[in-house]
């Protein structure tokens, strides 16, 4: 029965190293520094309706604090072009809303991994098993290696494709098409998302490497 537990457990750190990484990943991209760092960043669209890098910059911010925070939807709401309209759209503000509920699950289940991760560990100490330990984690860095090769490959051959059937994944319907003149698709173009899943699969690559193979590299040098 102890080698099912440690058989079942292993397995479950292994799968729970692709989430952690990628959530990782997914908090560097909703941190102000990305936002920063993408806006100004030479070459990256100009927006055809109006927004200086200045105003996009302000309300990406509140807008990405919003999905991040307990804030109520009304923050977004209340905000108001010059000429007293709302910024967003109420379908627009469905869409965020919605989008913070994805981000909300997304946490939680990075706090499982977390926690699981930590558990196994602390058994895996406990019963003088740390090496199968190691291996676990090393299985789940080269399947995160694996996982996200594959994302890179799709976002450089397709990513209009990848993009899409992520969406469709996440949410109902066609909730997710704004025109080109809405809010959502000014601050936020299709260039911003093919950078973001770009670095968003460097990141997580890079950790799945550490994980997979240059860690387990080391301990063995190391022994």
């Amino acid at each position: 029965m102890k080698n099912i537990i440690e058989f079942l457990l292993d397995g479950l750190v292994s799968l729970a190293v692709p989430l952690i990484l990628s959530v990782i990943s997914i908090l560097v991209l909703l941190s102000p520094l990305y936002m920063n760092l993408e806006y100004r960043r030479p070459g990256f669209p100009e927006d055809r309706y109006g927004f200086t890098t200045e105003e996009r910059l302000q309300y990406g911010n509140l807008s990405r604090r919003y999905l991040v925070s307990r804030q109520p939807l009304d923050v977004l709401r209340d905000l108001e072009f010059a000429s007293g309209e709302q910024l967003y759209l109420e379908r627009e503000l469905t869409h965020l809303e919605d989008v913070k509920v994805v981000i909300g699950g997304v946490l939680r289940a990075f706090a499982v991994g977390v926690a699981l991760t930590a558990f196994s560990w602390l058994y895996s100490k406990a019963n003088h098993r740390l090496d199968a330990y190691r291996r676990a984690i090393a299985r789940g860095g080269r399947l995160t290696t694996i996982l996200l090769l594959t994302i890179l490959f799709l976002t450089l051959v397709s990513f209009q494709s990848l993009f899409t059937n992520f969406h469709l994944i996440f949410f109902e319907g066609d909730s997710w098409l704004f025109a080109y003149s809405d809010t959502l698709i000014r601050l936020f173009p299709m260039r911003f998302w093919q950078d973001a899943f770009l670095v968003f699969g460097t990141l997580t690559l890079a950790g799945g490497v550490v994980l997979g193979w240059l860690l387990p590299l080391r301990h063995r040098e190391a022994e």
